[in-house]
């Protein structure tokens, strides 16, 4: 086929989809994408024009107009809501210099940094937002979830055209229409490019704005996911460049999954799946080195300190940068922050098998008191199944029912193992804190600048604190500390809990941006 049969064939199919139905086969694709491979490159803009033409046609239809009209009276209620709890003293005022917008006010006219996270919660709980609209506006926002577009066809045909033009004309686009975009627009956008490996400078500073906007990540946070996993990615690669060859298993798997370009999100999950729980036992080692060290044993422990402390700061920077696969997951804020504290993994499952043996053992000596002051053992494990009816009757059932006693030892021990579940559990949450607050206390005190001076040479110390993973670590730590304790504290209200949770989230996100821009080839 010649260029220019394949050009006017082209431009022909992209003209009939101003239907705007954008049900096509795979085939039906594959065919587009090969007539774009087949044209020559100098028909990029009029190819391009077509494809601004349906995205036009599209932002024209009813759908998009009203969808933009209920967005903007919804995010009306939300600033109507703040005003008025803001008056009333329930949130602290915003002040005119915090008045900062998203980047889009079509996507978010809205903004969570106007106000803190506790502020937000309260506005997100406390709106009187009409029920109707509310509905309407969670299903404006799923609808751009799942349904495609005419324009992504159209975005995937001149990505096969010309990759390197196809970006040029995206970051264009973003530039003309900075404040009037759409979701579905940017999500289309970044799908095409995320096959992309390098970006230029202006891309750059466009996907970094999408990934520190935290009313995205709230409101579409499918234009953040695309953006964080393309950033990810291109970080990855420069951290793989730089890193030279790894002594850890853990990195040296990653590299190699870098250099394969094998980059899915299911690989990725699940190596920092595995490499979190590594981390998180370093964690517990090192916190094991705070004791008092005999003299015989202190070169043993430097060698220790010395190793542990590099294995965490060169595993923490691939943590970070994967951190968003986690941050998606229902319970991954928390556990990436008891990972920082050591609880996780063998660790966590150590300290569980503790809590299980304290709760056995004290249930045995409630039994013994019990029947030293002459009460049966109906009655202790009443007291220890708190009002669960079905559970009393079901270890009742070990008892001899007639005398209400056990036959023997053994038989005890069958109904002790039981109830220590149940004690366990409701210990649980007092002595998690507990735990957390001695194992902060012990990496504080380790990564103190005075211990570690004592046991580090004078080089080594300087090389620890020029990378600074010491206060990196020790700030992840404190954050991880604060976000548990309020997890867990049954006096803070749930807006309180949800509030901590955002801010842990949110510095997480900074620091990880923080490491993407050290290893992108061109800073924004």
């Amino acid at each position: 086929m010649s260029n220019a049969t394949a050009k006017s064939k082209l431009l022909a199919v992209l003209e009939r989809f101003e239907d705007l139905n954008p049900d096509i086969s795979v085939l039906a694709q594959r065919e587009i994408n090969a007539l774009a491979r087949e044209c020559p490159r100098e028909c990029f803009p009029e190819v391009a024009a077509v494809v601004t033409r349906l995205i036009d046609l599209y932002q024209q239809t009813p759908t998009a107009r009203v969808g933009k009209a209920i967005l903007k009276e919804y995010f009306a209620a939300l600033e109507n809501s703040a005003r008025l709890l803001a008056e009333a003293g329930e949130i602290s005022s915003r002040a005119p210099e915090q008045n900062l917008q998203s980047f889009s006010t079509a996507l978010v006219s809205y903004t969570t940094s106007d106000y803190g996270a506790l502020d937000h919660c309260k506005i997100l709980n406390r709106a009187e937002i009409p029920e109707p609209l509310s509905n309407a506006a969670d299903s404006f926002r799923r609808r751009i979830e799942v349904v495609d577009t005419v324009f992504g066809i159209g975005f995937e045909a001149l990505w096969n055209l010309d990759p390197a033009q196809f970006e040029i004309w995206a970051a264009d686009y973003l530039d003309a229409h900075q404040g009037d975009l759409a979701p579905d627009v940017i999500r289309d956008l970044l799908r095409v490019l995320s096959p992309a490996r390098s970006f230029t400078p202006r891309m750059i500073t466009w996907l970094t704005t999408w990934c520190a906007d935290s009313a995205l990540l709230e409101y579409w946070p499918l234009v953040t996911r695309f953006a964080d996993r393309i950033l990810g990615r291109v970080a990855l690669r420069g951290w793989a460049g730089k890193i030279g060859k790894p002594r850890n298993a853990s990195l040296a798997h990653l590299k190699l999954l870098v250099e394969g370009e094998r980059m899915d999100d299911e690989r990725m999950l699940a190596w920092l799946t595995n490499t979190l729980q590594n981390f998180g036992e370093g964690v517990e080692r090192f916190i094991q080195l705070d004791r008092n060290i005999p003299e015989d044993e202190e070169a043993w422990v430097n060698t220790a300190l010395r190793s542990e402390l590099h294995a965490l700061s060169t595993t923490y920077i691939p943590i970070l940068l994967l951190a968003d696969h986690l941050l998606n997951q229902p319970d991954g804020a928390a556990k990436l922050a008891m990972a920082f504290l050591g609880i996780i993994g063998k660790g966590l499952n150590e300290w569980e098998e503790q809590i299980n043996a304290l709760a056995q053992k004290i249930i045995r000596r409630a039994f013994l008191y019990d029947l030293k002051e002459g009460r049966t053992p109906v009655e202790t494990i009443r007291k220890f199944t708190f009002g669960d009816q079905v559970a009393f009757t079901l270890i009742c059932n070990e008892l001899d029912l007639v005398r209400q006693q056990f036959d023997s030892v053994a038989q005890r021990e069958v109904v002790v193992r039981k109830l220590a579940i149940f004690y366990a559990s409701y210990r649980r949450a007092p002595m998690l804190g507990m735990e957390v607050a001695r194992r902060y206390r012990h990496l504080a005190r380790i990564l103190h600048e005075d211990f570690l001076r004592q046991h580090l040479s004078e080089e080594e110390f300087a090389q620890v604190q020029r990378e600074d993973f010491l206060h990196e670590l020790t700030s992840m730590a404190a954050l991880a500390k604060r976000f548990l304790d309020h997890r867990r504290a049954l006096e803070m209200s749930v807006e309180e809990m949800v509030a901590s949770e955002m801010e842990f989230v949110a510095e997480t996100r900074a620091r990880r941006l923080k490491y993407i821009r050290r290893y992108l080839d061109g800073k924004p």
